[in-house]
């Protein structure tokens, strides 16, 4: 399997668009043989981006000028992505750690990292601990 390439948990969407009451544009979806580059292309004004993470940078980049943009941008990363010293520069964003492992689609186990969304966003600032799945 392409770990560049991995779907995101329904749960994790429906979420997020029930609470921005939109649905969001994917620029960069299940895409194992890469026919789209979502780097290229122009970015929506609701946009959700699960990266590859052996090179989230240019993502990063793209959702900060899209934010300029106007557009709402969220990125899903692992955790570990804030210490990174690239990720300094992408101060006032919101950050929601997500309070469980996420099992991935097509994954027989829930990752072995944690994870964050990277909200772009000029209503709030700040962090946050998140839980997206479905209370019964």
């Amino acid at each position: 399997m392409d770990r560049d390439s991995v779907a995101t948990p329904l749960y994790i969407k429906e979420a997020l668009e029930r609470e921005f009451n939109t649905t969001f544009c994917e620029p960069c979806p299940l895409n194992p043989h890469w026919t789209i580059d979502g780097l290229s292309i122009p970015w929506k004004p609701f946009t959700f981006v699960n990266p590859p993470y052996s090179n989230v940078r240019p993502w990063l980049e793209k959702a900060a000028r899209e934010h300029k943009l106007g557009n709402t941008v969220i990125l899903l990363l692992k955790t570990e992505t804030v210490c990174r010293r690239y990720f300094k520069q992408f101060e006032g964003v919101e950050l929601r750690f997500i309070n469980h492992r996420i099992k991935f689609p097509l994954y027989p186990l829930p990752a072995r990292f944690s994870s964050m969304l990277v909200v772009f966003r000029t209503q709030k600032v700040g962090y946050s601990i998140v839980d997206y799945r479905v209370v019964t």
